[in-house]
């Protein structure tokens, strides 16, 4: 398994079980680094599917080598091909391009070495800086609105903005050989 996935700028660091507890002190020392510990506790360590198969992606990632933020590929079904991604970015490092600068890497990952056919990503309608960022993002379509299906910070039921790529969509855009694989 590898350990990085590498472009100039971004470094996705693949979080393990080996390397979890050197990684929970990189996030120290910030207004909301309790906020990213918990999301790293919840959405971005590994997990596996019944047959051992890996289907939880999460990275630590690192902009010109400071800690940005996490980003994250799940398979959704090895079956059916599917996959997701997300990110969270600390405040002090948002408005940099991390998670727009992170999909090629994630793409990479799902369509290079996972063989996966489709990814998807979204975002609640009124999350507009999320919204900027995944059209920021080169090869993501809008596919529609899906109804009441999250919860905002108030816990209120709001759509949600649908987005996806496909295999052959990445490989007309992205060059292959703009990330690096780290071992």
């Amino acid at each position: 398994m590898f350990k990085a996935l590498q472009s100039d700028a971004l470094t996705l660091v693949l979080i393990n079980d080996d390397n979890l507890p050197g990684i929970t002190p990189l996030f120290q020392g910030h207004p909301d680094t309790d906020e990213m510990l918990a999301e790293l506790h919840e959405n971005y360590l590994p997990q596996h599917d019944r047959q051992g198969r890996r289907t939880n992606f999460g990275f630590y990632t690192l902009l010109h080598g400071e800690l940005a933020g996490m980003s994250l590929l799940s398979v959704d079904s090895w079956e059916e091909l599917q996959g997701s991604t997300g990110a969270d970015v600390f405040w002090h490092m948002r408005g940099r391009g991390v998670t727009p600068g992170s999909k090629p890497h994630l793409f990479y990952l799902a369509f290079e070495l996972l063989g996966l056919h489709r990814v998807a990503t979204g975002c609640l309608v009124s999350n507009v800086a999320s919204r900027r960022s995944i059209e920021k993002t080169p090869g993501f379509v809008f596919e529609g609105i899906s109804r009441e299906s999250g919860r905002n910070e108030r816990g209120e039921f709001e759509d949600e903005r649908l987005y996806g790529i496909l295999r052959r969509e990445w490989a007309a855009r992205y060059d292959p050989a703009q990330i690096r694989v780290l071992e």
